[in-house]
């Protein structure tokens, strides 16, 4: 592993067999060993993000899983003005995310900004499939999530939903780049999605737990305000 990090560190290409295992090592960072991953992440999260379109989380429980959180928790959202101790009106699991937030204050000032994108008056918007009940299921091109880069990580950032019941890649443009990488909506329980690597623009579908084509249009405005500050 340390011929990968100094080649990370000098900026130098990896190989298809190195960035396979630097996400496997990744993920075992991340499982066995939080204060060893910290280290990773203040000194590798920015080059990942730079040179691979790579995400990685800061901590285990994130953005992601706040939003998911106060979409089916509605509720809490005006408590959130009133309550001087926010981490009571959340599970234990993101209270270390919320206690960064809560020391940053331009992350706090981006979630504020983020809420009220998410959660305007207009009740359709809170209108969305029912949380799933088993773990969501992710199809990769050949069964390997390795291939391409960056989209393990980006599927498992969209599975955090617990609306999306099953996430699956199925073109891509060899030559080239989408101009943006968005998520629209294709059917009443099936959005579309594209997501950009160093190399490669890679079409994606995200299936939804319900069939309805409201629920599916304010799923879709969760997901691109989350993942790229956009309604649209």
């Amino acid at each position: 592993m340390r011929a990968i990090l100094r080649k990370l560190d000098k900026r130098k290409t990896l190989t298809e067999q190195e960035y396979k295992d630097l996400l496997q090592y990744i993920d075992a960072l991340f499982e066995n060993s939080l204060e060893s991953y910290k280290v990773f992440f203040d000194r590798y999260s920015a080059v990942l993000w730079l040179d691979y379109s790579l995400y990685i989380p800061r901590f285990k429980y994130q953005i992601d899983d706040l939003i998911n959180y106060l979409v089916y928790h509605p509720d809490v959202l005006p408590q959130m003005q009133e309550e001087a101790n926010l981490l009571k009106l959340f599970p234990a699991n993101l209270h270390p995310y919320l206690s960064y937030l809560l020391e940053q204050e331009t992350h706090w000032t981006i979630l504020r900004k983020l809420s009220s994108t998410l959660f305007q008056t207009d009740a359709d918007l809170l209108e969305l499939p029912p949380a799933r009940i088993s773990d969501a299921v992710i199809k990769y091109e050949e069964g390997n999530p390795y291939k391409e880069i960056g989209l393990k990580t980006h599927f498992e950032r969209l599975a955090r939903y617990q609306f999306v019941t099953r996430l699956q890649s199925y073109r891509y443009l060899q030559r080239g780049k989408a101009s943006q990488d968005k998520i629209t909506v294709l059917e009443k329980d099936k959005l579309g999605g594209i997501y950009t690597n160093k190399e490669k623009s890679i079409y994606y579908y995200i299936f939804l737990h319900q069939s309805d084509l409201v629920q599916a249009e304010n799923a879709c405005i969760i997901l691109n305000a989350a993942f790229y500050g956009t309604s649209s």
